[in-house]
């Protein structure tokens, strides 16, 4: 077989496709799990300043490719402990800045601002982006399985919509609570209150 450029689009096409495939399989996966009580959790606690520098780094490789630029704003706190499970709150943080980059529009921006909450001993996390928003009638269903916005479905096609179903299960379980502000066409914020 030649790598001639047919065949190099086709074996592109299909790891692509084998990717998303394997997505929604993760995602149907923790969802059982989750829905099971089996989804497991292993609390410690880390650096929360540190585990956000990981992520958007790899976020920033998957922004590079729909030409958005990514911001970490941390109020010059340098460290910030704080008792998480890494794996699963890894998972919710990362959906949320996908879905930032994914429906962005070219040359957005995806914010991230970590900020101490007050004198209460709660940390704010939030992922503010620049891109296609959400319609007021789809809110109050964001976070139901298999749930997607008629907007977001013509932008890009695929996706599972469990997605913000296993985001919010998993923020529930770390004691936080999460939040969601968007205007139509002008970009959404989920604000994420972990103690």
């Amino acid at each position: 077989m030649q790598n001639s450029p047919d065949n190099i689009k086709l074996v592109t096409t299909g790891s692509l496709a084998t990717q998303r495939l394997l997505k929604t399989v993760d995602d149907l996966l923790d969802i059982a799990k989750l829905e099971a009580g089996k989804f497991g959790y292993q609390f410690q606690e880390g650096d929360i300043v540190a585990f956000l520098d990981k992520l958007l780094l790899d976020a920033e490789r998957v922004a590079a490719a729909y030409n958005v630029h990514v911001y970490f704003e941390h109020e010059g706190m340098a460290t910030l402990p704080l008792t998480f499970d890494p794996q699963r709150l890894g998972v919710a943080v990362a959906n949320l800045l996908d879905n930032a980059i994914k429906y962005n529009v070219p040359n957005g921006t995806v914010t991230v601002r970590l900020e101490r909450f007050g004198t209460e001993p709660y940390v704010s996390l939030s992922i503010q982006d620049t891109g296609v928003g959400i319609p007021k009638e789809a809110m109050n269903k964001l976070f139901t399985k298999f749930f997607r916005a008629e907007n977001v479905v013509k932008f890009v096609t695929e996706g599972s919509g469990l997605g913000l179903y296993l985001v919010k299960n998993i923020i529930l379980r770390h004691g936080g609570k999460i939040s969601v502000e968007s205007v139509l066409n002008r970009g959404t914020k989920f604000t994420i209150k972990l103690p």
